[in-house]
C-alpha cells in the first residue's frame, strides 16, 4: 500500500483580535534570529558609515598637507625618532595614491608622482619644484 503525504496545513490565522506581536513566542528560534539579525544589520551599517568617514578623512587633501606640515614642524626642532619616519611614509603613501584615490581629478598625461625618497635635513631647505625634479632625477636614473 502506498501511502499519501498529506501536506500539512499552515498555522492557522490568527484571531483578529489579538495583536502582531503576540503570535510569536519570543522563545521561538526563528523569532530571535530574525531579531538579532536586525541589531546586527545597524551594527554592520554603522560599521560602514564610520569606515567611510575615516577613509574620506585619510584621502582629503587637507589632512595631507596637516601630516606633512606636523612631520615637518617636528624635524626642524630635531625629532628624528621612528614615529616621525613612520608618519613620513604614511605620508608619502598618501601622496601616491592620491591620483588613484580620486579617479575624477584632472590628471594629466605628463604628471608624475615622484619617488619621494629624500628625508634628509637638508632636505627641508629645498623649495617644492627643487625637490620635485630631484625625485624625477631619481626616478629617472634608477630606470
Amino acid at each position: 500500500m502506498s501511502e499519501e503525504t498529506v501536506p500539512e496545513a499552515a498555522s492557522p490565522p490568527p484571531p483578529q483580535g489579538q495583536p502582531y506581536f503576540d503570535r510569536f513566542s519570543e522563545d521561538d528560534p526563528e523569532y530571535m534570529r530574525l531579531r538579532n539579525r536586525a541589531a546586527d544589520l545597524r551594527q554592520d551599517f554603522n560599521l560602514m558609515e564610520q569606515k567611510k568617514r575615516v577613509t574620506m578623512i585619510l584621502q582629503s587633501p587637507s589632512f595631507r598637507e596637516e601630516l606633512e606640515g606636523l612631520i615637518q614642524e617636528q624635524m626642524k626642532k630635531g625629532n628624528n625618532s621612528s614615529n616621525i619616519w613612520a608618519l613620513r611614509q604614511i605620508a608619502d603613501f598618501m601622496a601616491s595614491t592620491s591620483h588613484a584615490v580620486f579617479p575624477t581629478s584632472s590628471m594629466n598625461v605628463s604628471m608624475m608622482t615622484p619617488i619621494n625618497d629624500l628625508h634628509t635635513a637638508d632636505s627641508l631647505n629645498l623649495a617644492k619644484g627643487e625637490r620635485l625634479m630631484r625625485c624625477k632625477i631619481s626616478s629617472v636614473y634608477r630606470l
